[in-house]
């Protein structure tokens, strides 16, 4: 994948500090173009969403002395209510505290701190999955879905040992023409009120029959 020779590439300059490859779909995540396209963000800084994940990833180890993205993604491989697709590398799933009707989370089974350190075995397994995965989330309402899909990655130079590289895809649409607003409670407090439980969203996605 590009995606990993950029990582690579990026991480050696001395004041990137975190790089977030992504890709975008739709209008209705403000996309002009026609067809989805992707950019890659490297800041000179940590991003708060990251710093806010790494800061519990750190309380976390320091309690239990586990790595707690490990332990989420074994947690749904054993739960396996919430899974949407899987293969010998990847396992795709709809995280147990959602916060959009449609949102899926791809790890790769074996832990690495970015794409870079993932090997050509299991960079070779993804675009199966991936593939699988959003034709799955086209499939709910047999229209193409806005989507936002970003990489999660450990910063370049700290937490390494502490968080952990997944793919996640949030779709903004929650039923056929209606869309998920950020009302009151999300907009003011940050505290998301889902419209599906995570369970029922990943059985609508493991339904779709694919063409």
């Amino acid at each position: 994948m590009d995606w990993i020779d950029r990582t690579r590439e990026l991480s050696q300059e001395k004041f990137i500090q975190h790089i977030t490859p992504f890709e975008n779909r739709g209008e209705e995540v403000g996309v002009t173009l026609a067809h989805p396209h992707g950019q890659i963000y490297a800041y000179s800084y940590i991003p708060p969403k990251v710093a806010r994940m790494l800061e519990v990833a750190k309380k976390h180890k320091e309690r239990t002395g586990k790595v707690l993205f490990d332990e989420i993604v074994a947690r749904e491989i054993k739960d396996e209510e919430r899974i949407v697709a899987e293969n010998k590398h990847w396992v795709a799933y709809v995280p147990y505290a959602a916060r959009y009707s449609f949102e899926i989370h791809v790890a790769p089974k074996v832990s690495v701190a970015d794409l870079s350190e993932l090997t050509p075995e299991v960079a070779d397994a993804y675009p199966a999955i991936a593939k699988e995965v959003l034709q799955r989330l086209d499939g709910v309402f047999d229209i193409p879905m806005a989507y936002i899909a970003a990489w999660h990655q450990a910063p370049v130079r700290e937490g390494r040992d502490l968080l952990r590289l997944h793919w996640q895809i949030t779709s903004v649409r929650r039923a056929p023409g209606k869309l998920k607003y950020l009302a009151g409670s999300e907009s003011s407090m940050g505290a998301f009120i889902m419209d599906l439980r995570p369970e029922q969203s990943a059985a609508q996605l493991r339904e779709v029959k694919l063409k």
